[in-house]
């Protein structure tokens, strides 16, 4: 299946159809892409087939279910199969299950005027949008009851809740995945959740009421909406002119500070953007226009919002040979030519070969590395060890974020812990970059195999166990903090890849789509997995022994270090080694 998104551009506010994690730089959420005009409404039609005379019950159940995957947005053909009263009543994107194939589909008469519909699910989408993939041979059954209207079978009643059922090729056809954007508590950025909506007409509304509806419950503290609550939509939905979408708001205690304004419109414009024919957003109180300072009553730009387009640091990667940290040239990497032999005075340590799991900071200038024994974790700033920590056990890879912190995760007095450190700090004042706990009560009997931070500070990303090492589970939750922006807790997470049986490691790739080393069943080989935050997960190249993984660029600039002590980078379908290395150090990762 393919997951498209849709996202808006900072500075000419455009929409871009893309793949998940298709070489998106890592750091910038927002990227120009195609031209507004150029989104195209889904092209494919297709013409359910009308009721036929005299069908059987199972007729009816079946021709409705499939009835339901035409491209009526009304979806009059469906309603057809159902007497007035559900027919009425029947809200289609209640919930959508979708299934591999139409074969998978099976319908059986079960008793006096009942048929069951069975189906192998491989994911399921709820009223909000939210896209969850399920479990490996999930199934699932519905019983719907049938009378006959004027001699004909009819369908008198479905099952509560019940929407759509479809399949994934249907499913690909008339969804798509769309970005929801909310506020980072630490910058002025925008940090994106992803939901499915059904294209064709009244995208824009489903797009401006979803943003309405506030921040979802993995991101809960962790980002904030400045649309202020109680605000709804001031007519029933949005309309669109000339390209405009115009977005009527509830009166509502609406701030008058000129931050918030810009902060809310930048939310709106981001958002509603996405839908096809929407180059600019204009922004209404119960029908009088939205004063935003520094804009007209249109908004086309994020960038006169306050909102930037960030930028990777221009640090250079470092490769470890033996006990060397070598800068690589990411334009490089991957050459198989002849490279300078190491320098013999660097600005970085010498890690000796009991120090594993090296971490660059994200403006260059500080490494981390665990113990052989997982057991301590030592800094340095330029050659000089500043501090070496012995706090916990079983301690992952540390992975920094933009903000100068630190985080790594381990045991500690028979519990799961997740510990940041801020290197901002003087490490000579005792307790000043001391590690401090971050509650996360749904680590409890869970063991961390990675974390990774992403680009915008806001989420993590966590592969854990169980106490067996069994049960791998890949959860991202928000970072919620306190005073001076430390982290306190980690929000309630979202769960993903559910299908993968063992996952070692995880990187994200963009702001909305993870890469995971693992595999699907035991006799597969590791290989990477790309994992958006709402969609199925997709097979990257396999590549035995694969350990780690990390990035330079995206999904394109993938790099593996192996059980072997090499280090590949992903060119095309293949695995190339990068030199005589055992590992790369990406600033920020």
């Amino acid at each position: 299946m393919r997951a498209r998104y849709a996202v808006a551009a900072a500075g000419c506010v455009a929409t871009l159809l893309c793949a998940c994690g298709g070489g998106l730089s890592t750091r910038a959420p927002i990227q120009p892409g195609l031209d507004v005009g150029s989104v195209q409404e889904n092209e494919v039609r297709v013409e359910a087939n009308p009721i036929a005379a005299g069908s059987s019950p199972e007729q009816v159940v079946s021709g409705f279910i499939r009835a339901a995957a035409a491209s009526d947005d009304q979806y009059q053909v469906a309603r057809s199969y159902l007497t007035s009263g559900p027919a009425a009543g029947w809200r289609p994107d209640t919930s959508v299950v979708i299934f591999s194939n139409d074969s998978e589909l099976r319908v059986q008469q079960t008793g006096a005027g009942t048929v069951t519909a069975t189906a192998t699910a491989t994911a399921r989408v709820d009223g909000n949008g939210r896209y969850q993939e399920l479990p490996a041979d999930s199934t699932d059954e519905v019983t719907f009851r049938l009378e006959r209207s004027s001699g004909e079978w009819r369908i008198t009643a479905l099952p509560d809740q019940f929407g759509t059922w479809l399949s994934e090729s249907d499913f690909d056809r008339l969804y798509d995945p769309y970005r929801i954007y909310f506020l980072s508590t630490t910058q002025r950025r925008l940090v994106p959740d992803v939901r499915w909506f059904p294209l064709g007409t009244g995208l824009a509304t489903r797009l401006a009421r979803s943003l309405i509806a506030g921040v979802p419950d993995y991101l809960r503290g962790a980002v904030r909406s400045d649309v202020p609550t109680g605000t709804r939509l001031a007519v029933d939905s949005v309309t669109i002119d000339s390209g405009t979408a115009t977005v009527d708001l509830t009166a509502t205690r609406l701030a008058t500070d000129p931050a918030q304004r810009q902060n809310l419109a930048a939310q709106f414009l981001a958002t509603v953007t996405q839908a096809p024919g929407v180059s600019q957003v204009a922004l209404q109180l119960e029908g009088a226009d939205l004063q935003v300072p520094g804009t007209d009553s249109a908004l086309r730009s994020l960038s006169v919002l306050g909102f930037t387009t960030p930028s990777d640091p221009a640090v250079k990667p470092l490769l470890r040979i033996g006990s060397t940290l070598v800068p690589v040239d990411p334009d490089e990497v991957g050459d198989p030519g002849e490279r300078p032999p190491p320098p013999t005075t660097a600005a970085f340590p010498s890690l000796q070969p009991g120090w594993t799991y090296p971490a660059l900071s994200a403006d260059g200038k500080e490494v981390a590395a665990v113990s052989g024994d997982r057991g301590q974790l030592a800094r340095w700033r330029g050659k000089t060890q500043v501090q070496l920590l012995t706090f916990g056990s079983l301690l992952t890879r540390p992975t920094y974020d933009l903000d100068g912190l630190l985080w790594v995760a381990g045991r500690d007095k028979g519990a799961t812990r997740v510990w940041v450190l801020d290197t901002r700090s003087d490490p000579t004042i005792t307790g000043k970059a001391a590690p401090q706990s971050v509650s996360v009560a749904w680590l409890a009997d869970r063991r961390v195999v990675s974390l990774r931070v992403s680009p915008d500070g806001q989420r993590i990303a966590v592969v854990s166990t169980d106490a067996g090492g069994n049960a791998p589970r890949l959860d991202v939750a928000g970072v919620v903090r306190g005073s001076n922006d430390v982290p306190l807790s980690l929000a309630p997470p979202l769960s993903l890849a559910p299908t993968l049986t063992l996952v070692r490691d995880v990187v994200w790739v963009d702001d909305a789509t993870l890469v995971a080393l693992g595999r699907k069943n035991s006799g597969q080989v590791i290989r990477p997995w790309t994992v958006p935050l709402g969609g199925q997960v997709a097979a990257g190249p396999e590549i035995a022994g694969a350990r780690t993984i990390t990035t330079i660029n995206g999904e394109r600039g993938l790099i593996v270090t192996t059980d072997t002590g090499q280090v590949l980078i992903r060119a095309g379908s293949r695995w190339q080694p990068l030199g005589e290395g055992s590992d790369l150090l990406v600033a920020g990762r």
